[in-house]
């Protein structure tokens, strides 16, 4: 064998030797990301895109000095906030005109232990205007996901419409 071939050889090896690596790393880094809680670039960019484009009505936010009021009569309209998943699954709370925290800290109405939920992550209120619930994401990391669309501004929640704050699922009744 002479020595160009054999030097070839060995060079064409290596080449192939580090694209089977790549192409290792690669997948690897795939599979890790579609199990990740944060969603890729490309998933963050789609969600973002149908989150403006759809058509669910902005409510006002309110300040803390604000109290929320319904104009609607008793009854009207969902009166429970029912955990559906999680590990809270079955328990619900009742709803009133007073406005209710989710997150890990212990001055949250609802507290989710839970390392991917924010100590102050959500408000649920009831909007003074139309009187229907409004959730609102309060700056959380890992974000609030309503429907199938990640929280962007203060929307309507109505009933029946799950709300996923980390491992915990919840809806309106």
């Amino acid at each position: 064998m002479t020595e160009l071939t054999f030097a070839l050889l060995k060079y064409g090896f290596l080449i192939l030797l580090w694209v089977f690596v790549w192409l290792a790393v690669r997948s690897l880094y795939k599979d890790i990301e579609s199990f990740s809680p944060r969603p890729s670039r490309a998933r963050r960019r789609k969600n973002r895109r149908a989150l403006k484009a759809a058509s669910a009505p902005v409510a006002p936010v309110m300040t803390a000095s604000e109290p929320a009021q319904s104009n609607l009569p008793f009854g009207a309209g969902p009166t429970l906030l029912v955990i559906i998943d999680g590990p809270l699954a079955g328990s619900s709370v009742p709803l009133g005109n007073e406005a209710i925290t989710l997150g890990r800290a212990a001055s949250n109405t609802v507290v989710l232990d839970d390392e991917f939920v924010s100590s102050h992550h959500a408000r649920l209120y009831r909007d003074q205007a139309s009187g229907q619930w409004v959730i609102e994401d309060l700056g959380s990391t890992n974000g609030t996901v309503v429907g199938e669309q990640r929280l962007g501004a203060p929307v309507i929640l109505p009933a029946g419409l799950p709300v996923r704050i980390g491992a915990t699922t919840f809806e309106l009744r």
